[in-house]
This record gives C-alpha cells, sequence and structure tokens, in this order.
C-alpha cells in the first residue's frame, strides 16, 4: 500500500497525482492504480509522467468512476499500486526524436524526454501535444529541454515537421495510425504506445489484445509500445 504525497489539479478535466512508491521504471511503462474496495471492479492503468527521488507522479485525465475517485484523493490517503508493466521506449543511442502525443496520451514524454537527454546530452527533441479547448496539458511540459510545440483544438497533425528520422507517439488511435502512415511514406521510424482497456495488466485476462503482423499480441505484456510497422490497423 502507497500514500499520496499531493494531488494537483490542472484546469478541471486532468490532474497530477504523486505517490510516494520507489521503483526502477522505464519510460513508457504503467502502473495499475486502486483507491477503492469493490467497486469499480477494476484497477485503472496509467502510463508514468515522471520518476522522482521520492516518488512517482501520474498524469491523468478525469473520464469515469475510478479516475474521479483517484482525482479526489488529498495528502496521505491510501492507495493500492502495482506495477510497473509492459515494455517501454528506447531513450539510448537517440540523436534526434519527435514525440507526439494526443491528449493526455502526452504523458509518458516528460519522462522519456528527461532520459533522453539524461543518456544523450545533446539529442533534439521536437515534442508536440495536441488538445482539446479547456485543457492546459502544456503546464506540465514546459520546463524541458525540447522543442515544444503544442495545438488546442483540430489536429496535431496540421502541425507537425516530419524531419526527424525517429517518431515516438501516444494518443487516440486515429492520429497515431495516421502519424504512422505518413511517417512510413517517408522512410521513418515510429514506435506507437497503444492506450488499451486492461482488466489486470498481467496478460492474464486478454481485454488489451492487438492485431499485429506476428498476430495477435497482448498489449499490457508484448506492448505497450509497438513499431508501427508491426500493427495491424
Amino acid at each position: 500500500m502507497s500514500k499520496v504525497i499531493w494531488n494537483k489539479d490542472l484546469d478541471g478535466h486532468n490532474f497530477l497525482l504523486k505517490i510516494d512508491k520507489i521503483v526502477d521504471v522505464l519510460p513508457g511503462q504503467f502502473f495499475m492504480l486502486r483507491a477503492w474496495d469493490k467497486y469499480p471492479t477494476l484497477s485503472r492503468p496509467v502510463s508514468i509522467y515522471d520518476v522522482q527521488e521520492d516518488g512517482l507522479v501520474f498524469l491523468i485525465e478525469k473520464v469515469g468512476v475510478g479516475t474521479d475517485i483517484l482525482s479526489n484523493l488529498k495528502a496521505g490517503d491510501e492507495i493500492k499500486v502495482f506495477g510497473p508493466y509492459g515494455n517501454g521506449f528506447k531513450y539510448e543511442n537517440i540523436d534526434e526524436v519527435s514525440l507526439i502525443g494526443g491528449g493526455v496520451g502526452v504523458a509518458p514524454f516528460y519522462y522519456l524526454a528527461k532520459e533522453i537527454k539524461k543518456n544523450n546530452e545533446n539529442a533534439v527533441i521536437d515534442l508536440y501535444l495536441g488538445e482539446r479547448e479547456g485543457q492546459e496539458l502544456e503546464k506540465c511540459f514546459s520546463d524541458l529541454d525540447v522543442n515544444f510545440k503544442y495545438k488546442k483544438g483540430g489536429l496535431i497533425t496540421d502541425i507537425i515537421n516530419y524531419d526527424k528520422k525517429l517518431i515516438y507517439t501516444c494518443g487516440p488511435d486515429v492520429m497515431m495510425y495516421a502519424i504512422r502512415d505518413e511517417a512510413m511514406k517517408r522512410g521513418i521510424e515510429v514506435y506507437m504506445s497503444l492506450d488499451k482497456r486492461m482488466g489486470c495488466g498481467l496478460g492474464a485476462c486478454l481485454s488489451c489484445t492487438c492485431d499485429t503482423t506476428q498476430g495477435r499480441v497482448r498489449s499490457c505484456k508484448e506492448g505497450p509500445v509497438f513499431k508501427g510497422s508491426d500493427l495491424i490497423e
């Protein structure tokens, strides 16, 4: 059992939640969070936003009963945290990369950008954020050493400059596959972090399966990060 250190509302729709769990985490991995007993039945899968010396930070959107409960937690409240689960993004030996996030799908890119810079001091990172009107997720990325562009409303794909040889993306499927298809036309390598409904995070329930060129796999175990060319839409 872990405890909440702080909980900060960003814009009425999204919030940052810090807990006192200390564990090694790869950028792009996720945890299963639970702050209730019987209802809702399932824990909530949440990707890591930041790893700090005294705990973990999650960037979460309020979209239902479970996340609403999490949004109302106070400092000192208990929370069950299982993980980390899944694979992550490669962050070593990178000289340039575009990170493209849609809505709260941008969450993994804060810790990822930090780890890329820590391991590749001269790496050039372009960070794109597409968000709805009323969201203020850009507040969470303004201190990073990256080229940061964000767009409120409309399509983030309208402002992407496909001038980097590597793209990491996370967000709505329609956005990611559009980016994947355009990038592949240009010979750019793409990795996608799938946002699938997950029941257990352990690969047992099979609720998060997806089709790949190697067959049907579980995004919680074999993913959530996949090479774009391996995924079948």
